[in-house]
């Protein structure tokens, strides 16, 4: 890695510019696109190739909102906007999110 590429990195993870783009990642679109973002999953077993993808369709009160969960291998759940949390149920993800990110998903009830 050059010292260029080492400066882009550190401006990149600046919390700043970080917390920017992770806060985006859950802003809602106001249209809805069914299937934006699927998780997809594959793996080989017994020389058979299995892909498994897994696409959630995320509304708060009425309107789309582009939350990207992801399923990994385990079977837990994860988001971009929430790096380093794990989730056992998309609910909870969405839950966490929200209250992580009140400003996007409105005053609520």
């Amino acid at each position: 890695m050059t010292a260029t590429d080492l400066e882009a990195v550190a401006a990149a993870a600046a919390p700043d510019v970080l917390g920017s783009y992770l806060a985006e990642s859950v802003r809602p679109t106001g249209e809805h696109t069914p299937g934006s973002a699927p998780s997809v999953r594959t793996t080989e077993h017994e020389g058979h190739r299995i892909t498994v993808t897994t696409t959630y369709d995320v509304v708060v009160d009425g309107t789309p909102v582009t939350v990207p969960l992801h399923v990994a291998d385990s079977g837990m759940l994860y988001s971009p906007g929430l790096p380093y949390h794990q989730f056992t149920s998309a609910l909870d993800a969405v839950r966490a999110l929200m209250s992580t990110y009140p400003d996007h998903f409105g005053r609520g009830a």
